[in-house]
């Protein structure tokens, strides 16, 4: 594989740092929603928490991308 230019690696890794923080804040929001009292049936709570367990695997995916790009760029 080619190297890529630093600035051209900067850009892709900063895309992706970018894109794991918003994962990580829909996580942090979802993980909020899913342990607030006021929030109705455990039903909802539960498909709450599920929606945080996705978006902390989504941020995961995000940071191997962010490694194979470190290593591989």
């Amino acid at each position: 594989m080619a190297k890529t230019d630093r600035r051209t690696k900067a850009d892709i890794l900063r895309e992706f740092e970018t894109m794991k923080s918003f994962e990580l804040s829909a996580r942090d929001l979802y993980t909020k929603i899913a342990a607030d009292p006021h929030v109705g049936p455990q039903k909802i709570k539960t498909a709450f928490a599920s929606l945080a367990a996705d978006e902390q695997r989504h941020a995961d995916l995000a940071q191997e991308i962010i490694n194979i790009v470190t290593n591989a760029l």
